[in-house]
């Protein structure tokens, strides 16, 4: 059986190989070293390679799945952990210079419940300075580079992620979500990208950002191995403030009912001020058709607050990311590289007063959002306005005109971040120049089961989309 043959299969089916022992995790393990060896100098997906580690896992895994002790679906599966996330014993930069020999004593939980379920860790992720931006280019440590097309950015800040998950380095991966930063990478290559309700997957042992913002989530080749990580990470930890104790249904169940009866909505008010990519508009009109003919009913909706979101997500998560970050910035300002500085400067020009009141606000528009998804099981939007902007300009193209293809992601993904809801990134197509485009399926408070079954139906649909790979 060839690399190939080993390291392009969804968790799903690779899982169903290893419980059957048509293949081991030796053997698993082995391909997916082989190619980070092959195509990780190109692409600078992983940063830190834990490969001796995860071949004794895996001979673990294997004489315990030999002696019937299956753990399930994610026993034996190597994954890659955004370099924000705290690994016992190796190494954990947050991408940041502060950090650069950081090596800490504990797993984060997350990490914990990934080794309970029989997964094994190949390494730590690129990821953009303190995930602090959209590009994953870091001063530090180097630029992740878009499997699709070196030459264009991976989006960021779990860009090591999304370009190891598309490559075919990991089978899947985990990353941060604070203002689109698991979707937004996800979108630009070409995989799916699950941000959950806020609450719904702990954060203890990871770097925060804006703690009232900041989700965990997996990232995968399709939604059902997004469903299978979930499973796995998902539940109350009491060491976690932000951590919410919601019980945990079965992510999968169901599925076979599809989306026939669903009312999903559209809301360009969410992002009425940004203009989309007229690739991007005929491949989101196609996606709507096709869930249309599974027998989902489809219809706008107007949302009178679309304009205030990303105001109020501003000032609510400009003094939360400058409070984790003052003492460092005191210290030793030129530790940061340049756009960094820039964000903490608007953060701390933001006042406790503006702060206080944006927490009201944000308490009021979460209402008014509810309000929007009564009756409704799920809204559809672009991802992303655009493809992947090119590392050198960093500018987005959008009809011809540029962007600052650094922020344009803001409108589509940052809300959602606001509101805390679930929201998943899946394929949708391609352009012109073979970049893929992205649908974003949102979901009410802790509806992930249902914005999972969508993407699945939607995915079942389409297979003509997933048969595409980067040519590497």
């Amino acid at each position: 059986m060839s690399d190939r043959d080993l390291c392009q299969p969804s968790v799903h089916d690779l899982a169903g190989r290893i419980r059957q022992r048509d293949v081991s995790p030796v053997e698993v393990v082995e391909a997916h070293l082989r190619r980070i060896d092959a195509l990780n100098p190109r692409l600078s997906a992983f940063f830190t390679l834990t490969g001796d580690r995860a071949l004794e896992e895996a001979r673990q895994a294997e004489a315990e799945i030999a002696a019937g002790r299956w753990r399930g679906p994610l026993h034996g599966i190597p994954y890659g952990a955004k370099d924000i996330i705290e690994t016992a014993g190796v190494r954990t930069t947050h991408g940041s210079s502060f950090f650069r020999d950081h090596v800490p004593a504990e797993d984060a939980e997350c990490i914990a419940r990934l080794k309970r379920a029989g997964a094994i860790m190949l390494g730590k992720t690129l990821t953009h300075e303190f995930a602090s931006a959209a590009t994953t280019i870091n001063p530090h440590y180097g630029t992740a580079r878009n499997p699709w097309n070196l030459d264009r950015i991976t989006g960021g800040s779990s860009g090591g992620s999304a370009a190891a998950v598309a490559a075919g380095l990991c089978a899947f991966a985990l990353g941060s979500d604070t203002g689109g930063s698991i979707r937004n990478p996800a979108a630009l290559c070409g995989i799916v990208g699950l941000k959950p309700t806020h609450g719904r997957i702990s954060l203890t042992g990871v770097c925060p950002n804006v703690l009232t913002f900041d989700h965990l989530g997996p990232m995968t080749r399709t939604a059902r191995d997004a469903a299978l990580v979930l499973q796995a990470l998902a539940g109350y930890d009491p060491r976690d403030s932000t951590s919410r104790d919601v019980p945990v249904p079965d992510y999968t169940a169901n599925w076979e009912r599809g989306v026939r009866g669903l009312r999903l909505i559209l809301c360009p008010d969410f992002y009425t001020n940004a203009e989309v990519d007229a690739a991007v508009e005929r491949a989101f009109e196609s996606a709507i058709v096709v869930l249309q003919d599974l027998g989902a009913k489809v219809e706008t909706v107007p949302f009178a607050h679309g304009g205030r979101l990303l105001d109020v997500f501003r000032v609510v998560a400009g003094p939360e990311y400058a409070e984790f970050h003052r003492p460092f910035f005191t210290k030793n300002p030129d530790g940061y590289g340049k756009d960094v500085r820039e964000r903490l400067a608007w953060s701390f020009d933001i006042t406790s007063d503006q702060y206080v009141r944006g927490l009201r606000q944000r308490e009021l528009l979460r209402r008014a959002t509810a309000e929007m998804f009564r009756g409704a099981d799920a809204l559809l939007l672009p991802s992303m306005p655009c493809t992947a902007p090119p590392i050198a300009t960093l500018k987005a193209r959008v009809n011809g005109k540029e962007y600052d293809g650094a922020w344009i992601h803001r409108p589509f993904l940052s809300s959602h971040n606001l509101t805390g809801y679930p929201a998943i990134s899946v394929p949708m197509g391609f352009d012109a120049e073979g970049l893929p485009l992205s649908l974003q399926i949102v979901g009410p408070e802790w509806s992930e089961a249902r914005v999972l079954a969508i993407a699945h139906a939607f995915e079942d649909a389409t297979p003509e989309i997933r048969s595409r790979k980067p040519k590497l």
